[in-house]
């Protein structure tokens, strides 16, 4: 009698952890941004593009935010600018024949995301190697754009650098209430190892 009471209220446990679990499986978003990057060149062959891959969590942004709020119109009408700053922490890029990385750097790999009132100006790649260099390029609050610079060879390309976001699925991130649903279910199958133990 004792041991079916027992059942029945490991059961109850159960299905509370399933209850638990059902809502704990929506995931929660992982904040990764990933970008798909390409240099567009001219050769013999006409034109082709170098191409790479950049991501980072949008959770070390380090940006800021400047308002107009003279009486006047304000320079090149702008009434709001604002810039996001991002740490790049995955890159890849085909250039000579092989492919560079994060650990081609010599410093810090940036990404920013500049914005006005009218809406957004441009994307930045800012990344040095021994070999080449991405610099970001502007003209006045119009226009801000990447260009890429070959220091071993005589390539440089002033044209903006195409960015295009990837839109990936959201990675799935275990909630507290599913692991506190394990815990129970774990403790409720000692305890019954405990009981049973007890009645032999």
């Amino acid at each position: 009698m004792s041991l079916n009471l027992w059942t029945r209220s490991t059961l109850a446990i159960t299905g509370t952890l399933f209850s638990l679990g059902t809502v704990a499986l929506n995931p929660a978003n992982a904040a990764r941004i990933t970008y798909d990057f390409s240099v567009p060149t001219y050769g013999s062959d006409g034109y082709s593009s170098l191409t790479g891959r950049l991501s980072y969590d949008e959770a070390t942004e380090n940006g800021w935010v400047y308002e107009y709020e003279g009486e006047d119109f304000p320079p090149w009408g702008v009434w709001r600018y604002e810039s996001q700053q991002y740490q790049v922490d995955f890159i890849e890029f085909s250039f000579l024949d092989r492919v560079y990385t994060k650990a081609d750097a010599l410093s810090s790999i940036l990404f920013r995301i500049d914005y006005a009132s009218h809406g957004e100006l441009g994307k930045t790649l800012s990344w040095e190697t021994e070999d080449f260099s991405f610099v970001g390029g502007s003209y006045r609050m119009e226009a801000i754009w990447t260009e890429f610079h070959g220091k071993k060879t005589n390539f440089s390309d002033s044209w903006t650098v195409d960015f295009s976001r990837v839109q990936a699925e959201p990675t799935p991130v275990p909630e507290p209430s599913i692991l506190g649903a394990f815990s129970v279910l774990g403790l409720a199958g000692l305890l019954r190892k405990k009981r049973v133990k007890a009645m032999e």
